[in-house]
């Protein structure tokens, strides 16, 4: 009797601290990813606006998908904070509120992939050099009537799925298959402009490149945070109608916080991907800081670097020619 006592109270110790655990999480985690997402979003608004990268079709999507990125941030991160982190969650007393925050989380987060999936095709179809432009997409969106959670039963299955479906396998396979037709088209396209002789703009070239490089980094960093929480709704799904203990609730709910936490990467990250991966989009990175510290100091801090960068290889040589004249003179 005692043991079962003992046991019964190790359980309720366990269960109390896996849910304050997922309150702390929830209230604290969160925090990183909205600040430097905050950040990314901006410099992306300023640096995808600049004339030499709006010209280019795809650039346009990467914007959308910034701009579908700024909601998710300030609109599905601090509703969640706010929420699962303090307990205050206006929905459950507000039908109208409720239906708003499901349709903006939805659709905001389903729109910031779909956009680079577009991204993604318009890459593609430059790379067969398909002569059409997508200037404008039209999305349709049709919403019944909806309470603020899931219920049970084949609506719920209905939702989980469409959330996996759309949201995070879906879009996410579809551009890992275009983007390896892109590839795959501009090696060909390569092998034949070596074979044929045929003279492109380089700078066009090296361009498409970059962008192309700049998707398959966004699209690895979509995998990477998307993937558990993907498994996590798919779980869900399956396991809808298993009773479970109280204890292993709290462990699903912890988990589900978790990735559900992580997931926002693949909205406040961007930024930093296309810095890592494309050098044109650093080169606009470092034009728009230079821009801002001429119009505060009045000097060119490219132009200072430079010249600081020249000087120190002169002073190089310098030395290198000393050094190799004293040696011929031993």
């Amino acid at each position: 009797m005692l043991q079962v006592m003992l046991s019964n109270s190790t359980s309720l110790n366990t269960i109390a601290w896996l849910n304050s655990m997922n309150v702390q999480l929830n209230r604290y985690l969160p925090l990183p990813f909205l600040v430097l997402g905050t950040i990314g979003v901006i410099l992306n608004i300023i640096i995808f606006t600049r004339r030499i990268l709006l010209i280019t079709s795809c650039i346009h999507y990467l914007l959308a998908n910034t701009i579908a990125n700024f909601i998710v941030l300030y609109w599905v991160v601090i509703t969640r904070i706010i929420s699962d982190g303090y307990k205050i969650d206006p929905s459950i007393t507000s039908d109208v509120f409720c239906k708003m925050k499901y349709f903006l989380t939805y659709v905001s987060r389903t729109l910031s992939t779909w956009f680079l999936l577009l991204a993604c095709i318009d890459r593609w179809a430059s790379s067969i050099k398909i002569q059409r432009r997508f200037n404008s997409v039209k999305f349709k969106n049709s919403f019944s009537s909806t309470t603020c959670y899931a219920q049970s039963g084949l609506y719920r299955i209905f939702s989980d799925l469409q959330y996996l479906v759309f949201y995070a396998l879906g879009p996410a396979l579809m551009m890992l298959a275009f983007g390896l037709a892109t590839l795959r088209n501009l090696r060909q396209t390569h092998r034949q402009v070596l074979s044929n002789g045929t003279q492109t703009t380089k700078s066009t070239a090296r361009r498409d490149h970059q962008l192309f490089a700049m998707l398959i980094m966004q699209v690895a960093l979509i995998i990477v945070f998307t993937a558990p929480f993907a498994g996590q709704k798919l779980y869900d799904t399956f396991m809808l109608n298993v009773k479970k203990s109280s204890l292993e609730i709290a462990q699903d709910n912890l988990y589900a916080g978790i990735v559900r936490i992580l997931s926002y990467g693949s909205h406040a990250f961007g930024f930093f991907v296309y810095t890592l991966s494309a050098r044109i989009f650093r080169q606009e990175l470092l034009k728009t800081i230079n821009n801002v510290h001429r119009r505060i100091t009045g000097r060119n801090r490219i132009f200072d670097v430079r010249k600081a960068i020249a000087i120190t290889r002169m002073h190089m040589i310098e030395t290198k020619h000393i050094y190799c004249s004293n040696r011929q003179a031993k």
